[in-house]
């Protein structure tokens, strides 16, 4: 049997940090926990449940993108546009995390027996098929939308694995290298947006794009020189 507990309480004991604000793990954690919980509730089927996790985990993107921007020391001039966003962005966070609709979700979760194994790693073999598709079409036309698409494909797979005890090294590094891609790509727009509104930042915007190209490059071994012919 597979437990929601462990998964829910991470959830429940960051909501509060999420919605003080004190430390932008809150944020990031509650989105982790909610994005495993989807899982859980994928292989025992509640879709209605898992739509409103998406719900909670989408809803706090915009936050989470604006507090790594943040962490990874923009120029005073960018990062004071940064927190403007990231205010104007957390008060759309606290409506959100003080909803009534996201306690109704928390007592819908409390409610719910743990899975039978068997039933969920009946599902995982669709997850797998899933991300290995995924994989393939990256090879063929590694487009930014393949990409995204073969990332949320790797880390479903990566959680459902994990709930049934298999293996998920492999899957864990290709994530992690196609995350710093995408965090740059992420950076590189917001940088575009600030330039619209006020001075250009070319030396900035230079050191991204050598970043960007560099992980972009990772991602490139990753996809073709790895030992990868299908997924695990």
């Amino acid at each position: 049997m597979i437990p929601l507990g462990p998964w829910l309480e991470h959830l429940e004991r960051h909501l509060p940090l999420a919605l003080s604000g004190e430390d932008s793990e809150g944020v990031h954690q509650v989105r982790v926990a909610g994005r495993r919980l989807r899982v859980w509730l994928w292989l025992g089927r509640y879709r209605v449940l898992g739509e409103d996790l998406g719900w909670l985990v989408r809803g706090l993107g915009p936050l989470r993108d604006l507090e790594v921007l943040l962490q990874i020391g923009p120029p005073p001039p960018l990062a004071n546009w940064l927190r403007r966003q990231r205010e104007e962005a957390r008060g759309k966070a606290l409506i959100l995390l003080q909803s009534p609709r996201l306690e109704g979700l928390l007592q819908a979760l409390r409610t719910l027996p743990p899975l039978e194994t068997g039933r969920a790693g009946r599902r995982l073999e669709r997850l797998e098929i899933r991300a290995g598709q995924a994989l393939e079409a990256c090879r063929q036309d590694p487009t930014p939308e393949a990409l995204h698409t073969l990332r949320r494909a790797l880390r479903r797979l990566r959680y459902a694995r994990e709930y049934l005890g298999k293996g998920t090294k492999e899957l864990k590094t290709l994530q992690e290298v196609l995350g710093a891609f995408q965090d740059l790509t992420v950076a590189l727009a917001h940088l575009e947006a600030f330039e619209r509104e006020a001075k250009p930042l070319p030396r900035y915007r230079q050191a991204l794009q050598r970043r960007r190209e560099k992980a972009w490059a990772e991602v490139q071994r990753a996809l073709l020189d790895r030992a990868l012919t299908s997924v695990p």
